[in-house]
């Protein structure tokens, strides 16, 4: 049995978007569909808001394409077929992303985070991330730009996709790589999570326009700064914040079968050209697919990660490039990420755990598999697609099960531990705080299993005091995440924005 793939779009969001020419977005997805037949992979196409093709897969249609009737669409889709991939194709103004409420309320800038967490997960729709912290369906999206309607751009897309074929590891560990400088410590643990190595890490500000060289590499992976409706990258170093690398300066540099982890706030998020400097560019996302990458994983919105530690963007970006180069699809290696990056974050999660889990997101084809996976090649008996979704759909339940996520309060009451605190407040730099919020985690999530409590589980509370810094191109925040027990303080992060 070859293992399924589902192909979801918007029929009538495309014919508005494209006119005349939807009839060539039909005929590259059927190439795509004969592609993937070639290996061996099943696919289906579905315009869930148009009848016969809903029908067809044995669903019903949508009635119009908001987030919620997506999601449901997709629910459904997932039930019936149960496939090993979901490819959504087009952006979010044609299969919406699902605007998740922001965890961490007003204490950054964003209020609403655009997500496909939700389309991976069995739980029904919501806007809350809380909902969602069983990720057990390998989904990505097939992008195009929104509000353009280039035809030129989803077929060099999907063609990239169709010519990718799984390549010896070797040559996928050579890797560039951009930190702002501050963070270096915390890169270089990364690229040896990742490659044994960083001996090719470059620093922002002192590097600057990396050469064709440079970008041929396989791998690209940032740890820098972005900002909302930018298409740059961006460096820093004694307050200042140089351009670390722009969209522009992708083009005709990018070796086909490229994958890219990027830390940086809103590295991923698609933009459109008329809300970009010039209405020529694209978003810096948007532009490595167009110039051969075929994988992009990235933030939606505002990213954190400790500055000489491992957390938060950190993390979940090294386990999917790990993945990828163990020989996953691309849309595995984020459900694995996924997955351990809760596993290894919970049993309880902070508002900043719960905005990363929501706002890392993956462009491009999830049934790419840029590397040989050396595991199957050598098995005499191989682990089927199936029995692995099998797998990962038992280990998403186990986790919604037993993870107890974090909940704003309305009010916040003074801690016990206030000395403790304001030591930690002296020694971070931020006790002149912009804000500070208070989280409590439910005793037991729902569903869990009973028996013996855990150390200080009843009483755990999270409180954040986070600073802010208004810079030339975005607001940068550091936070202090303390989380305590009635009895004690249990631990103690310190996060910066991306």
């Amino acid at each position: 049995m070859n293992p399924k793939k589902i192909i979801v779009t918007g029929k009538k969001a495309l014919q508005l978007k494209y006119a005349g020419q939807f009839s060539k977005i039909d005929q590259l997805l059927k190439k795509l569909k004969a592609a993937d037949k070639k290996k061996k992979i099943d696919s289906i196409i579905v315009y869930i808001d148009d009848a016969a093709s809903a029908k067809a897969a044995g669903i019903k249609a949508v009635r119009s394409l908001t987030a919620r009737e997506c999601k449901k669409a997709i629910d459904s889709l997932y039930k019936k077929h149960m496939p090993a991939y979901i490819a959504i194709v087009g952006a979010g103004d044609v299969i919406p992303f699902v605007e998740l409420v922001n965890p961490i309320g007003d204490d950054d800038d964003d209020t609403h985070i655009p997500s496909d967490l939700p389309y991976a997960c069995e739980a029904a729709y919501s806007t809350n991330v809380n909902n969602f912290t069983g990720p057990a369906r390998v989904v990505a999206r097939i992008p195009d730009i929104p509000q353009a309607s280039d035809v030129r751009y989803l077929t060099t897309v999907i063609e990239n996709c169709i010519a990718s074929k799984p390549q010896q590891r070797a040559g996928y560990e050579k890797y560039f790589a951009v930190s702002a400088a501050v963070w270096k410590k915390s890169t270089q643990m990364s690229l040896h999570n990742m490659f044994t190595d960083f001996a090719k890490l470059k620093l922002s500000p002192s590097f600057t326009n990396p050469s064709a060289t440079h970008l041929k590499a396989p791998v690209h992976f940032y740890n820098c700064h972005g900002a909302h409706n930018d298409n740059n990258f961006y460096g820093e170093k004694g307050g200042r914040f140089p351009v670390a690398i722009t969209s522009s300066r992708l083009n005709g540099r990018i070796s086909k079968g490229c994958v890219v982890a990027a830390e940086c706030c809103y590295g991923a998020e698609l933009a459109a050209p008329s809300m970009l400097p010039a209405a020529t560019d694209t978003s810096i996302a948007n532009n490595y697919l167009q110039q051969n990458a075929v994988a992009f994983l990235g933030s939606s919105t505002i990213a954190y990660g400790p500055a000489d530690e491992q957390g938060l963007a950190d993390l979940i970006t090294q386990y999917f490039i790990i993945n990828v180069m163990n020989g996953a699809s691309t849309g595995r290696a984020l459900l694995q990420a996924r997955q351990k990056f809760l596993i290894e974050s919970g049993p309880q999660l902070d508002p900043y755990e719960l905005k990363t889990l929501a706002q890392f997101l993956l462009l491009g084809d999830p049934a790419v598999q840029p590397v040989i996976d050396e595991n199957d090649t050598k098995a005499i008996i191989s682990d089927t697609v199936e029995n692995r979704r099998m797998k990962f759909a038992q280990k998403g339940a186990d986790l919604k099960k037993n993870l107890a996520p974090a909940q704003k309060q309305q009010s916040s009451t003074r801690s016990k531990h206030s000395t403790q605190i304001n030591q930690l407040l002296k020694q971070a730099g931020i006790s002149h705080n912009d804000k500070t919020s208070v989280y409590s985690v439910k005793s037991r999530p729902s569903g869990a299993s009973t028996g013996a409590k855990m150390l200080g589980e009843t009483d755990t509370k999270f409180r954040t005091f986070t600073k802010m810094t208004a810079e030339k191109n975005f607001n940068n925040f550091e936070v202090l995440v303390v989380k305590e027990s009635k009895e004690q303080l249990l631990g103690w992060k310190i996060y910066v924005r991306k």
